[in-house]
């Protein structure tokens, strides 16, 4: 089934007044929060002079205490390309900080999530199609077992063993000190080598969710009367296997594979705390804590931006993978 225009035009439609709602919350969640940051700045700079806390709001913009002068501003600078300066990178705009934080959280949380969901998902369809088996079993305890554990407590663990004992892996960070002397082959290994961990313990925390989802999916199908159908007519048990059970099993899990992709951006905050790799949820994390509002709304920009564009992009593709579905 084709997408047809009124579709795709509602759809976007839909998608972009979620944008403004989003730009709008945006701009009212950090004002919520209170204190200034004027004084607070400062007070580390210049001893708390309250002419300096002065200039500063008047250079970030917030000497006009108007709420509605200030989100027009921001409407105005947001169209323009302009996020505005951080006060703790101060001068660096918004816009630097985001997108140095930006390739190491697209580096580890999305090759995580990715291979995450892979293996997840042939866990599950084995186990489904053995279900009872002592694979199905073992995979179950594991998936259970997973679920209930913290993900801070998975990366802390690995640390232990990996880094601190066993001394393999870095204890944290994304580069070492001397990053910038090493040749080209040198940088892409310690890399790898520092990322490594972090990714690990995202596959494994988030695993279980993908292996249980699936698995209960695909025996709900396996009961459907088509592949009591299909096995009467002797079709081969990897083709009812993947073509019919894992093909229409796979859809609830499609919709949450786009979604989660649309939280890369936000980068796993946990495990980037925990590993200290900046990425963009290490830089969100440290903007709340030190109110830098510019900060604050850029990342959670990148975010909803990015969870709305893998929404409208899951909503455009379902009806094509899955032509059952209505087109409204």
């Amino acid at each position: 089934m084709g997408l047809n225009a009124g579709y795709i035009l509602k759809r976007v439609g839909f998608a972009l007044v979620t944008l403004y709602v989003a730009i709008t919350v945006n701009f009212l969640l950090p004002r919520l929060m209170g204190g200034d940051i004027a004084d607070t700045i400062a007070s580390e700079m210049a001893l708390g002079s309250p002419e300096v806390a002065a200039a500063l709001r008047e250079q970030f913009g917030l000497d006009n205490t108007n709420l509605f002068y200030q989100y027009k501003q921001y409407l105005v600078q947001l169209f323009q390309g302009n996020m505005g300066v951080s006060y703790v990178n101060y001068p660096a705009p918004v816009t630097e900080v985001m997108l140095s934080a930006l390739p190491w959280t697209l580096g580890t949380v999305l090759i995580a999530t990715i291979l995450s969901y892979g293996i997840g998902w042939m866990i599950g369809i084995k186990g489904a199609w053995k279900s009872g088996s002592l694979f199905d079993n073992i995979s179950l305890f594991v998936s259970f077992f997973l679920n209930s554990v913290p993900y801070f407590w998975i990366g802390i663990i690995m640390i232990m063993i990996f880094s601190f004992h066993l001394d393999l892996f870095p204890l944290g960070k994304a580069i070492p000190h001397d990053f910038d002397s090493l040749s080209f082959m040198g940088k892409i290994t310690t890399i790898i080598h520092h990322a490594a961990l972090p990714v690990i313990s995202m596959i494994i925390a988030s695993l279980a969710g993908h292996i249980l989802v699936l698995r209960n999916n695909l025996i709900r199908v396996l009961s459907e009367d088509y592949m009591l159908l299909a096995k009467a007519k002797g079709l081969s048990n990897r083709r009812r296997k993947y073509t019919y059970g894992a093909r229409n099993a796979l859809l609830p899990s499609f919709t949450g594979l786009m979604i989660t992709l649309g939280h890369v951006i936000g980068g796993a905050l946990t495990m980037e705390i925990v590993f200290s790799y900046p990425g963009v949820g290490l830089v969100t994390f440290n903007a709340i804590l030190n109110h830098d509002f510019p900060l604050i709304q850029g990342a959670f920009l990148f975010i909803a931006i990015s969870v709305i564009i893998a929404n409208l992009i899951a909503d455009l593709m379902y009806p094509i993978i899955d032509p059952r579905v209505a087109l409204q």
